[in-house]
């Protein structure tokens, strides 16, 4: 009874998102918006299985376990500061969104300050930075930008 031979796959679909099996685990979940370094390694503990592994050499029910754990981060008992949506707007409860869902719900939020008139929602409908940084000298990207040169000569001393 011989020991078959894993089988190597180049490419991973976990959570709607194909990943490079060359990568290991913790670092390959990195491709998953809304997934860091940490909460890689937060997912593999969670799931049992070695962060240093590669993605390739993954078997169906490891990437099923990931899917799974993956789509419920938030039930697996994190504390709140690891999600990335504390005390959410709609439902009032700590939550972890990922891809397309994370997407929508940042275009939602900045809508919201942008109808509400908060200064987060001006400066974001303006195009200017919304966090309190200079812009004197950068952020320079409208019509008016350069140094506006004087006319030498005659007529400039009249």
């Amino acid at each position: 009874m011989e020991k078959k031979e894993e089988e190597f796959k180049y490419l991973v679909r976990i959570a709607g998102t194909d990943i490079n099996g060359n990568k290991k685990i913790s670092y390959g979940l990195t491709r998953i918006k809304g997934i860091g370094n940490r909460m890689g390694k937060v997912i593999c503990e969670a799931a049992g299985i070695d962060p240093n592994k590669k993605v390739g050499y993954l078997t169906e029910d490891e990437v099923e376990k990931l899917d799974n754990i993956i789509e419920n981060v938030g039930g697996i008992g994190l504390p709140g500061w690891l999600l990335n949506r504390r005390v959410d707007y709609t439902t009032g409860k700590n939550i972890h969104v990922i891809g397309s869902d994370l997407i929508m719900s940042l275009r939602e939020d900045i809508n919201r300050m942008k109808k509400m008139k908060s200064y987060k929602g001006i400066r974001h409908a303006l195009g200017l930075p919304v966090r309190g940084q200079r812009t004197r000298t950068s952020f320079r990207k409208g019509v008016i930008v350069g140094v506006m040169r004087r006319k030498m000569g005659k007529e400039a001393k009249k």
